[in-house]
């Protein structure tokens, strides 16, 4: 069977009849189609699916995608926030135990602090920016962008695997990361989202590369449910 993404491209609008067989077993009908997308499960993966591969259904549920989004991106941010929040508390107690009352500061006062304040700079360092969330508007049109336009991986030509270098066996492909297609420049996501490309790399790749891969991940799961789907109306 073909691939199935491309079959939600005939339940666009059309003036020409695809659900027409052909002789021997009967195609696939739309409403085959419309009903093996009816039992993927509802969440992002099937939102995804719908918007880069049956725009005019997207477009139709953009909130029902907007939500799921949401619901990917937000518990995410609030841990790294609570994260940071303890690093910041534990930080000012170890400031504030050194000479606590005028007494003398010790050396294991000096070491928690500096463990403590090394704490909380990492934490920090790992967090995304403080308002990912106002911003997750246009982060998600430009990953769904992405994904909809990206081309073929050279390297791996969309198999998602390459030899092993040791010629055993195959390992996931360097130049894509296993995602089979070819990922954008820096500069490219930069612009997409309306940021220069130094303020992309410090503070918006992890958010995007993170936001992607979760997408990706979506998506694909989807369209196996919908494949398996569709292999059983077949």
């Amino acid at each position: 069977m073909s691939e199935g993404r491309e079959l939600m491209a005939r339940l666009g609008p059309s003036t020409v009849k695809f659900d027409t067989g052909r002789g021997g077993t009967p195609d696939l009908t739309n409403q085959d189609i419309a009903a093996a997308l009816g039992m993927v499960p509802a969440g992002l993966g099937r939102e995804l699916l719908e918007a880069l591969w049956w725009p005019d259904s997207g477009r139709r549920r953009s909130q029902r995608l907007r939500e799921a989004v949401i619901r990917l991106v937000a518990p995410e941010y609030v841990r790294q926030q609570q994260a940071l929040s303890v690093a910041r508390t534990e930080f000012g107690i170890a400031k504030a135990c050194m000479g606590w009352a005028g007494s003398p500061v010790t050396d294991a006062q000096r070491t928690e602090h500096r463990r403590a304040e090394a704490k909380l700079e990492a934490t920090r360092a790992l967090c995304w920016p403080n308002n990912t969330m106002e911003q997750l508007g246009v982060l998600a049109g430009a990953i769904v962008e992405e994904m909809a336009n990206s081309g073929c991986c050279k390297a791996c030509q969309g198999l998602r695997i390459q030899g092993a270098k040791d010629g055993r066996g195959v390992i996931e492909c360097d130049a894509c990361g296993g995602a089979g297609v070819a990922p954008r420049s820096g500069r490219e996501r930069a612009t997409a989202i309306g940021a220069d490309h130094s303020a992309y790399r410090r503070y918006w790749q992890p958010v995007y590369e993170w936001m992607l891969e979760h997408m990706r991940a979506a998506e694909s799961l989807a369209a196996r449910d919908f494949n398996r789907m569709l292999a059983r109306a077949a």
